[in-house]
């Protein structure tokens, strides 16, 4: 039975990388389930065996790299210090990320760039928006609690300085998807972040 599970979580696995591969060519809404088993080297039942839909493998993949980079970035957090310290930990660590893994990297690109509007795919859009509104208050209280400590300017307002955290953070990440030739994100990770602080603390 331990030889069929890990057969099974083998095959699993190929599928997702092989979807990866087949998105990020073709895009989401070209792509077929026929592509994805050519690719995977299975049959299209083989997929229906562990994913219902073209949808479900998509939004499979999607969580599964989500909450490894969220994993990262909790660990960054953990790290503790000042506001300062751990949040340009966490710009640091997730950009430095972003470039080191290669399949991280392929499924933000994907997510971004080549998914575009889909039906199927609108219930995943809502818990997204839902996700960063929710991350947007996560992040104020950061802001909050560095003001209240007088780490940072009482004139910050923390919601739109949360706001302004994770423009620059998914701004960079995207500009560096566009072109990654141009620079290395994460040989610049940490000018970058000196950068942010050093406009938020002018205000």
């Amino acid at each position: 039975m331990r030889r069929i599970k890990e057969d099974a979580d083998k095959t699993r696995q190929t599928i997702i990388d092989a979807a990866l591969t087949v998105f990020s060519s073709k895009g989401y809404n070209p792509a077929r389930l026929q592509d994805i088993a050519e690719a995977a080297g299975v049959t299209r039942g083989a997929i229906y065996h562990h994913f219902g839909s073209k949808a479900d493998l998509y939004i499979c993949l999607v969580r599964e790299s989500s909450e490894q980079f969220n994993l990262v970035i909790a660990q960054a957090i953990e790290g503790g210090g000042t506001f300062k310290e751990v949040a340009t930990r966490v710009l640091v660590t997730g950009w430095s990320l972003l470039e080191e893994d290669p399949q991280l990297a392929k499924v933000v690109e994907l997510i971004n760039f080549k998914t575009g509007f889909t039906a199927e795919l609108e219930e995943l859009n809502i818990q997204r928006k839902e996700g960063a509104i929710t991350q947007v208050v996560y992040i104020a209280g950061f802001f909050q609690r560095a003001i209240d400590k007088g780490e940072l300017s009482s004139g910050i307002d923390p919601e739109l300085a949360a706001r302004s955290f994770m423009a620059y953070q998914n701004g960079m990440m995207n500009l560096w998807l566009s072109n990654q030739t141009a620079f290395s994100l994460k040989k610049s990770a940490s000018t970058l972040a000196e950068t942010f602080f050093q406009g938020i603390e002018t205000v």
